[in-house]
């Protein structure tokens, strides 16, 4: 059995797995985060203080509801959903959402877009690299917008397209 900061590397595929299927996330999304992230160790320290498999930095932890980012059921748990909320909040926006989990939301607003940070542009590559690359098992549609896209028209005669 293949250990990784004592649990094996098939629990943790299956905690990523199911994870992400609950929050409606591609699991290869998680699975390529968790792979650049922390090469798979729930024990994982980075020089800014994330950690675990995710590498959740505190104040993300505490907003996510983490208590021990160490465990890795929590620390899937909080990543996956703050992914989700990126994914949300840019629109299904790959680039932006992987950009907002490595340098900070406040970070790609005032860039108005991926920051020129060299760290998060190589980090944004080396994801879209693993999760685009075939034998992924990717899921287009995982992570896209799941709700219908409605066509009205305002006041003014204007036709609008939304989704809420």
């Amino acid at each position: 059995m293949n250990l990784v900061g004592g649990h094996s590397k098939e629990y943790l595929e299956r905690l990523v797995r199911e994870t992400a299927n609950r929050h409606r996330v591609d699991p290869a999304l998680v699975k390529a985060v968790v792979d650049t992230e922390s090469s798979w160790n729930p024990r994982a320290i980075s020089h800014k203080g994330a950690v675990g498999l995710m590498q959740l930095i505190p104040g993300t932890a505490e907003r996510m509801g983490v208590r021990n980012a160490f465990d890795p059921q929590e620390n899937v748990e909080g990543g996956v959903r703050y992914l989700r909320s990126l994914l949300e909040r840019y629109n299904g926006d790959l680039h932006l959402s992987l950009a907002a989990y490595n340098a900070g939301e406040r970070a790609v607003a005032r860039a108005g877009g991926v920051p020129r940070y060299r760290e998060t542009r190589n980090y944004v590559q080396k994801i879209t690299d693993s999760y685009f690359r075939p034998g992924s098992d990717r899921q287009p549609s995982a992570w896209g917008a799941s709700r219908p896209i409605y066509r009205l028209t305002d006041e003014r005669g204007r036709v609008v397209f939304t989704n809420e």
